[in-house]
């Protein structure tokens, strides 16, 4: 390490949507509408046929537009399996049915396209056009096109029934639980692998003196390298048998059954690594950097 300091993750301050829920039926819905009477309105103009949203009670409904009417309405949602192996996440693909009820079915009899008002064939091709690759929100994907079929001739009202059925996808996610364990604190960051050692030359040191023992010498944590001799550097210590050495915290730790006296002087040689404490609180730079 460089002596850079740590950047951790940034706490998620959340994020603001116009309107509050991008991906529930209602607005995806009510985007679709905006979507279809806007385009409908520029390509037909004065043909223009009613768009609206399915009626709460269709048997109720009576169409009274001279041309026709575009009705829009939710048809069901298909889940995809679990992506996530802590969370139940799922892509949800919802289907929204467009319901045309038109006068014309667009023929003249024995003859080419009607003219006078849009037929039911114009008004399919307009739909698909306008809906095609329309995006409801950022929270989901382009729309795409998934059947379209002839319902019903209605005798009585004198029109034509047609429904166009398009899809798009989104992800839903379960309710989040904050986790029962402990919340991160404080941390050490240390190199490891490739890391970029500082050597530091042998140098005399002591454990304490009889009068006054210790069996610790302390050094600079994440060691390596480490090398302890006597002080005439005649004998060279064993590891494990005459000192015991933590590298982490940078500790030598005399062994009572060991070569090395108590309070004896030895020289040591060792080689140290970056070592940062991160808190989750943040603070200055090296000892509480900033996360």
């Amino acid at each position: 390490m460089s002596g850079a300091p740590i950047v951790l993750d940034t706490p998620w301050q959340g994020q603001n949507f116009a309107p509050s829920t991008p991906i529930d039926i209602t607005t995806i819905e009510a985007a679709i509408v905006a979507q279809l009477r806007g385009f409908l309105s520029y390509a037909l103009g004065n043909q223009m046929v009613e768009v609206n949203h399915f009626p709460d009670k269709p048997e109720a409904y009576e169409m009274r537009h001279r041309i026709g009417s575009c009705l829009i309405i939710f048809a069901g949602s298909d889940y995809g399996e679990i992506r996530d192996i802590g969370h139940v996440v799922q892509e949800r693909t919802l289907e929204f049915e467009v319901a045309l009820r038109i006068r014309d079915l667009g023929w003249a009899l024995g003859g080419p396209p009607s003219g006078n008002s849009p037929g039911a064939y114009q008004l399919i091709e307009a739909v698909r056009m306008a809906l095609l690759g329309f995006q409801p929100n950022t929270g989901c994907t382009p729309m795409k096109a998934v059947r379209e079929r002839f319902i019903d001739r209605d005798r009585q009202g004198g029109v034509w029934v047609y429904s166009i059925w398009l899809s798009t996808r989104t992800v839903v996610v379960e309710n989040y639980s904050p986790p029962s364990w402990p919340l991160f604190t404080e941390g050490t960051a240390m190199e490891a692998g490739g890391q970029t050692a500082l050597q530091v030359q042998i140098a005399l040191l002591n454990f304490g003196s009889p009068f006054n023992p210790v069996d610790t010498i302390d050094l600079p944590g994440n060691l390596s390298a480490v090398i302890v001799k006597s002080a005439n550097l005649a004998t060279t210590y064993a590891q494990g048998t005459d000192y015991s050495l933590d590298t982490v915290n940078g500790i030598i730790t005399r062994i009572a059954t060991g070569g090395i006296a108590p309070g004896a002087t030895v020289a040591v040689s060792y080689a140290y690594s970056d070592v940062v404490t991160a808190l989750a609180s943040g603070g200055t730079v090296p000892f509480a950097p900033n996360n």
